[in-house]
């Protein structure tokens, strides 16, 4: 569970959008969601279905007038979009942003806009950075709940391959002559032990 990171969706249009975005964060253990004044009530019917057995991430989310109300309590706070802005924020690619979280004491928000405009240039103001998704130039709109799903993806398979690449790193791998040496003296003891007696032994080692 990525327990530093929480998605916040401000003005989402559809219910179905909120359960599929639901959906697409725990698909990558992402949780903790926040909601700013959706155009419906969170106790819609059509949340809960589509969100296919992620309804504790609507049960527990939090629900804010504001956004600048829902961002308080962050130390980072990042706007997602996929299109250019005239609004100048610095942009953070992926690696970089697993970079930020994985020091547990920052708190980061990811922000999602509404489905057919995306974040408004107030919102965009109040965040630190702006993360781009990368797609097909010539057709780049995203549904919302496709959005949140290709992000927390893309940062849980970050965060999974600098595991393994810090487990990796903890290991000392031998070099290829210390093995060499280590199989000679292997192989002597061996012998003192009359090991090598039976013919078949020798071929296996």
């Amino acid at each position: 569970m990525q327990k530093n990171v929480e998605i916040i969706l401000v003005h989402t249009q559809l219910p179905e959008n909120l359960g599929s975005s639901a959906r697409g964060m725990l698909n990558f253990e992402f949780e903790k969601l926040r909601v700013v004044k959706p155009k419906f009530d969170m106790d819609n019917e059509k949340i809960i279905p589509v969100s296919a057995g992620a309804d504790k991430v609507i049960r527990t989310a939090r629900s804010f007038e504001k956004l600048s109300d829902a961002i308080k309590d962050f130390n980072f706070v990042i706007a997602t979009t996929n299109r250019s802005r005239a609004i100048k924020k610095k942009e953070i690619k992926v690696k970089d942003f697993v970079s930020l979280i994985s020091n547990r004491k920052n708190k980061v928000a990811l922000i999602f806009g509404p489905e057919q405009s995306g974040l408004d240039n107030e919102s965009i103001s109040l965040c630190d950075y702006i993360l781009k998704i990368d797609s097909n130039p010539r057709f780049s709109s995203l549904n919302v709940s496709q959005a949140v799903t290709v992000i927390c993806n893309q940062i849980f398979e970050k965060l999974k391959n600098k595991k393994k690449s810090m487990n990796f790193k903890k290991k000392e791998i031998a070099k290829k002559s210390e093995l060499i040496l280590f199989y000679e003296i292997l192989e002597k003891k061996l012998e003192l032990t009359n090991f090598f007696k039976v013919e078949e032994r020798k071929k296996i080692i």
